[in-house]
């Protein structure tokens, strides 16, 4: 998500309950080379953690320091096996957050789903999932994706 659409994601956020926390960069470490003769190669996506009518919620950082600050590398090709969406996220990127702001048993919501990477790592660490896809393509490529990761895993 681009830095520029923050604010305006807050501020929707805020009339139907929810609580800005923070905002943190996640570094892709071989991110597209895209027009690299023309600009700079962009390599960080912004990410915001919001918490659902109260300031508090889970945060099992088991009393380490956690950085607003994630790097890993782009989605592997295994991972875009069924099928890809340009801006699909890596699993572990989900399984990071996953882990650290909801236990075992939780609902995850993303309502942004995609290619349905959250709703894999929802899976894999054993949280109730809900995502909502607005384009069919991609919905369904969600769930072939998470119907793949029931019988494989």
């Amino acid at each position: 998500m681009s830095i520029l659409r923050v604010e305006t994601l807050v501020e929707i956020a805020n009339k139907f309950g929810f609580y800005y926390k923070t905002t943190g960069i996640w570094h892709k470490t071989n991110p597209m080379p895209r027009n690299m003769n023309l600009h700079f190669v962009n390599s960080n996506d912004c990410w915001i953690y919001f918490t659902y009518k109260t300031k508090t919620r889970t945060f099992n950082n088991k009393g380490k320091l956690v950085l607003d600050y994630i790097e890993t590398s782009v989605t592997t090709s295994r991972e875009k096996k069924l099928g890809k969406r340009p801006t699909q996220k890596p699993i572990i990127l989900f399984e990071h957050f996953i882990r650290l702001l909801s236990n075992e048993g939780d609902l995850v919501v993303d309502p942004f789903l995609g290619s349905g990477s959250s709703a894999i790592a929802s899976y894999r660490l054993n949280r109730n999932f809900i995502g909502v896809e607005l384009e069919e393509k991609y919905a369904k490529l969600a769930n072939m994706r998470v119907e793949d990761e029931k019988t494989s895993y």
